[in-house]
């Protein structure tokens, strides 16, 4: 993604109006998210455009028209961020990836997952996801970082959007946990309730914290031992961008985070399944480009994944007559292929 000299700014933040931000960051930004009805799914515009000339027989091309996902009066999110920052600090700003998870957060197939939840969002940068999740219906979320910079914004984030009863802002080094955190004290320390709560968690998230390969290597060892802890009812969303470069080696462009990222749970495949979730079952709510590029992965411990497999292997015996056979660990690492 570059290094740490370099600048990078969000396309989320490509049109933001700073002039009146009313928080400690230079931006503040109102994403507006529709109600369920509203919602826009990707499939929407799926339909052949019918192609047309005007009077001297030139082709006329027709625009697709930008979709208002939502109205002023429905659904918003207030979010301090930042701009163009430097790559340890691109927490303080909101990428897309995070847009997305949001979205599926709000999506049907979630409410009853998140219906009275405890979530642990790790890498939670600018918390905009951790409120997501309150508003999805969480009854706890437990906002992480390692950077007192994005806990700071996320408790004032959380604050703002009127869920800093319903989220915890705490703070947490992937690769300096082995399971749970330990008691700490002190601004955003770990307390012996917190982590009696944090036990119960069944919903993990992580939006856009691929970029870095150490710190993806450790999210997923994190993941890999927190999941099976848990127990078969949790489940991690991670999203991400495949951020494409022209690589030296082999001389092709390619995604590097992303197919590190990839590489890591596949190598983890005895503890954990991914399968990535089609963004075309996903109505959009947010108002963001939704590009090709966006991942959204669903993981399970693999112990959890193999009784789910059974059970519906059990269900489907029972209602046909047909010997039913196969592998759910088989089918989930087939997932893991990096797309092109």
């Amino acid at each position: 993604m570059g290094t740490d000299a370099d600048l990078h700014l969000s396309d989320v933040h490509l049109r933001a109006d700073c002039s009146d931000a009313g928080c400690d960051l230079p931006c503040e930004t109102v994403f507006p998210f529709a109600e369920a009805a509203d919602a826009a799914s990707s499939s929407d515009d799926a339909h052949e455009p019918t192609a047309a000339v005007d009077e001297d027989g030139d082709l006329l091309c027709a625009r697709r028209k930008r979709r208002k996902l939502a109205t002023p009066g429905r659904g918003r999110l207030r979010i301090c961020h930042a701009l163009a920052t430097p790559l340890s600090d691109v927490g303080l700003q909101v990428w897309r990836g995070a847009l997305l998870l949001c979205d599926h957060l709000f999506a049907r197939e979630s409410a009853q997952l998140l219906d009275g939840a405890v979530v642990l969002d790790l890498g939670a940068g600018c918390g905009l996801t951790s409120a997501a999740a309150c508003l999805a219906g969480a009854r706890a979320v437990f906002c992480t970082d390692a950077h007192t910079a994005s806990l700071r914004n996320s408790a004032n984030n959380a604050d703002a959007n009127g869920v800093g009863g319903l989220v915890r802002v705490r703070r947490l080094d992937w690769s300096a946990v082995d399971v749970w955190p330990s008691p700490s004290e002190g601004e955003f320390g770990w307390s012996s309730s917190d982590l009696q709560a944090l036990r119960g968690a069944t919903v993990l998230l992580a939006a856009d914290c691929v970029y870095d390969d150490g710190m993806t290597s450790a999210l997923v060892a994190l993941m890999s031992r927190v999941l099976p802890a848990l127990g078969p009812s949790a489940v991690a969303f991670v999203s991400l961008e495949r951020r494409v470069n022209f690589c030296l080696e082999g001389m092709c462009a390619r995604a590097p985070a992303a197919e590190h990222f990839h590489r890591e749970l596949e190598a983890q495949r005895g503890l954990l399944v991914g399968s990535l979730v089609a963004p075309d079952g996903v109505p959009q709510r947010f108002e963001y480009e939704r590009a090709p590029t966006l991942e959204l992965w669903r993981v399970r411990a693999a112990c959890a994944s193999a009784e789910q497999g059974a059970s519906e292997r059990r269900v489907r015996s029972e209602n046909s007559a047909e010997p039913v056979s196969g592998d759910i660990l088989v089918r989930g690492a087939s997932s893991l292929t990096p797309r092109s």
